[in-house]
């Protein structure tokens, strides 16, 4: 569906997402490593799909960052009674020049658009936003594997993005710009409409900056 984008159709790409998308698994993952940090921040945040799952949490700070006006603006409209939420179109290197730092800075879903110097780029970017004792967390669709089945593949075509990784390639790119991998794992997804058929497997990985390893 080339023309049902987060761009093109901010309200109907929030609702595939809701009914085919894993967006249930996603909100797990986004949270299974959370423990209360206070300032947060969300690369790539979309219409706020995965932003949605931080609002049980009432005491942070929350800042979601993308390049695309009309998801922005959308999340805005989602978002606009609460006041500890914030959306941006700014870059990670324009938003280090604030001076702000973040407690729990997550990737959803994105690196797997940008090929290994960019993804690198962002990686390096984001060091500078992290507090000491920051959590780095990053979840992204995995790359097929050569016995995947049919229904894997079908889904993935669903899946934009060029630059997906088999677990081991994520590590190591991660690891190459200097972090600490805490955590690894990967997990199942399913769509939300059929939360028993999976159909895509997610790379999640916690990492921290070396200084803020015991």
């Amino acid at each position: 569906m080339p023309y049902l984008t987060q761009t093109n159709f901010p309200r109907l790409w929030l609702a595939f997402q809701y009914v085919i998308g894993g967006t249930t698994d996603k909100h797990r993952l986004a949270i299974e490593r959370y423990k209360g940090q206070r300032k947060v921040l969300e690369i790539g945040c979309s219409v706020g799909i995965v932003s949605q799952v931080f609002l049980k949490y009432k005491n942070i700070e929350f800042t979601g960052i993308d390049i695309d006006d009309n998801a922005l603006a959308f999340a805005r409209k989602r978002f606009g009674s609460f006041n500890n939420f914030n959306f941006r179109n700014i870059s990670l290197s324009e938003l280090a020049k604030t001076g702000m730092k973040f407690d729990y800075v997550l990737f959803a879903g994105i690196l797997h658009h940008t090929d290994d110097n960019a993804a690198i780029a962002l990686l390096k970017d984001v060091q500078l936003l992290l507090a000491d004792d920051a959590t780095l967390v990053v979840m992204e669709p995995e790359k097929l594997r050569d016995d995947d089945g049919l229904l894997f593949r079908i889904f993935y075509k669903l899946e934009r993005g060029e630059f997906r990784r088999h677990e081991d390639e994520l590590k190591d790119l991660i690891c190459s710009t200097g972090l600490k991998i805490k955590y690894l794992s990967g997990f199942l997804s399913a769509p939300n409409a059929l939360p028993f058929l999976k159909a895509g497997r997610i790379t999640f990985i916690e990492a921290v900056l070396q200084t803020g390893i015991n």
